[in-house]
């Protein structure tokens, strides 16, 4: 039997069907490292939603079956030991951190209280939307602040001209997405500490893990100390908790309180488990890092060779210029059998494309020569 090889994809080869090979199902399978697997249009490698594709840590598998022996409890334990992992590893007291069925919850759960409380939100654009698209539902106004045109970074300077005393929460995405650029440390603190004293601002740490670039640092110190700074941060990137949904909020205990009298989600027993078993795996961290970049390698790589302007990720993402509409990348990847998700306006000549295997983002280079150089 013949094995196919990515080459013989990209040819188009009519050997397909006498190779034998059964097309994969699952997203497990979605990946060139499986034996059988053929990326298609309908059953696509996933660079779009910036998952792990190694999935979760084996450790925490075993552990969320444990947790199922508790199960039947309401509140079936393990909540407190995870509080204090988490709270030890950043720094602060326990007290500063409250577990949520991602950090989705927390995110709504803030744009819930600007609504209650009446006034708007302010963000970059473009930003990740949860936080954002929840405001839109319940009718808060929105005021936008482009990226600094130079460094594609959240504009700071343009945040405080465009402040006014109606805006009653500043969301900061720090690594940001779908543009993976941070917030130099000293600055974004500033930042904080000083429009906290006139709004919530709110940091989204959902790619904390990942960022190797000095300049970075971390805000859930000062949120732990500051009624009006909240950080959020989530399981579903590094951990591969995606579909199991492990998120967590840092402030101050009154603000805490504020935010879980209005969640409406709760935490099931075996994610509690999970998240304890994957937050102290280290070994399982560091391996998710270094394939995360041996991926970035791959992607830099292409677009260095073709002097396409892209961005040294912070992220397990990265955003790259196109130069033609989004709608006719995504097509022409998909038609490779990739699916590279969504526009993000006003950028729609650039593309995201998520980090899967190194493997597979050797197979999307040779697509994109394929299609965009060649």
């Amino acid at each position: 039997m013949k094995e196919l090889t990515r080459r013989d994809w990209l040819r188009g080869t009519s050997s397909f069907a006498a190779a034998g090979l059964a097309y994969a199902t699952t997203a497990q399978a979605q990946s060139l490292t499986i034996k059988g697997y053929i990326p298609t249009a309908k059953n696509p490698i996933r660079m779009s939603s910036n998952e792990n594709p190694y999935g979760i840590p084996r450790s925490a598998q075993n552990a969320m079956i444990d947790g199922f022996k508790t199960s039947h409890l309401y509140g079936g334990g393990g909540r407190r030991e995870l509080i204090k992992i988490v709270a030890d590893q950043n720094g602060v007291a326990s007290e500063n951190i409250l577990v949520a069925s991602g950090s989705k919850e927390v995110l709504k759960v803030a744009a819930l209280i600007v609504a209650l409380e009446g006034g708007k939100v302010m963000a970059a654009n473009p930003t990740y939307h949860d936080l954002i698209r929840y405001s839109d539902w319940v009718g808060t106004d929105i005021t936008w602040v482009d990226l600094d045109k130079r460094s594609m970074t959240t504009d700071l300077d343009a945040m405080r001209t465009a402040y006014t005393d109606d805006v009653k929460l500043i969301y900061l995405c720090n690594p940001n997405n779908p543009v993976p650029t941070i917030l130099e440390k000293g600055k974004l603190q500033d930042f904080c500490l000083e429009m906290s004293k006139k709004c919530i601002v709110f940091i989204d740490e959902a790619y904390h893990e990942f960022v190797t670039d000095p300049n970075y640092e971390s805000m859930v110190k000062i949120a732990a100390t500051n009624d009006n700074i909240i950080v959020s941060r989530t399981a579903s990137k590094i951990h591969g908790f995606a579909g199991v949904r492990v998120g967590f909020a840092f402030s101050t205990p009154a603000t805490l309180t504020k935010i879980n009298r209005r969640v409406t989600g709760s935490v099931g027993t075996p994610a509690i488990y999970g998240a304890l078993a994957a937050y102290q795996d280290y070994e399982f961290m560091d391996f998710i890092k270094r394939k995360n970049e041996e991926s970035l390698q791959e992607v830099y790589k292409v677009f260095e060779k073709h002097n396409v302007r892209h961005f040294k990720s912070n992220a397990n993402f990265t955003f790259f210029e196109t130069g033609i509409e989004f709608s006719e990348v995504r097509d022409r990847f998909l038609r490779n059998g990739i699916n590279i998700g969504r526009p993000f306006p006003p950028f729609i000549t650039w593309a995201r494309v998520s980090m899967a295997k190194p493997e597979d983002m050797a197979y999307f280079a040779e697509v994109y020569e394929k299609e965009f150089v060649n």
